[in-house]
């Protein structure tokens, strides 16, 4: 009888790779150029210095403009002169990107420690500030746009929003800092 022979095992089929180390590099150049010129052709992020990161336009659209006053009134808070310099009520401001309430009181506000502060002051104004209605009402703002550092004779300014649901009265009015600062609308 015969034996059966072995054929001897064959291992793995050695495959060529599809592309050469060449062609991996050019093509990684290739994509990594397209990236770069994209870059350059893409629209900027801009700069942001508030506090959402929104960019804010730099013309401000005011719709349906309630009522304003001029206020020009000062309270002190942590060694800091706070100056209201004048109130808006619209429906809209182009720079509102926070939506809430029907109407939005805009209180711009001014800024600067005191002559003899060596160090920088910090300043929390979403939780300090509140706008108190003829009825005692307290309402929190819904948007801020102040630095919350203020640095020894720098003079910052800016504003809050603050939400209301119907046109108000603005000189009835009085923006409260913390629990002992009333600043009054009217006079």
């Amino acid at each position: 009888m015969s034996s059966p022979t072995e054929v001897p095992a064959q291992g793995p089929v050695k495959k060529r790779p599809r592309l050469s180390h060449r062609t991996k590099i050019v093509l990684a150049l290739v994509i990594i150029g397209i990236a770069v010129v994209l870059a350059f052709i893409a629209p900027s992020e801009g700069d942001s210095n508030n506090i959402t990161g929104d960019a804010i336009p730099g013309t401000l659209t005011v719709t349906n403009l309630v009522g304003s006053i001029t206020v020009n009134r000062r309270a002190d808070y942590n060694h800091v002169h706070i100056t209201v310099a004048n109130v808006l009520q619209a429906s809209k401001f182009s720079d509102d990107r926070k939506r809430s309430g029907v109407y939005t009181i805009r209180v711009h506000l001014t800024a600067q420690t005191d002559k003899g502060q060596q160090s920088p002051v910090g300043i929390d104004f979403s939780t300090i500030a509140r706008l108190q209605l003829a009825d005692g009402q307290l309402i929190a703002p819904k948007l801020v746009n102040m630095s919350p550092n203020v640095l020894p004779n720098q003079t910052y300014t800016g504003f809050i929003d603050f939400p209301v649901n119907s046109p108000v009265s603005l000189s009835n009015l009085t923006l409260q800092l913390g629990s002992s600062s009333p600043v009054p609308f009217s006079s």
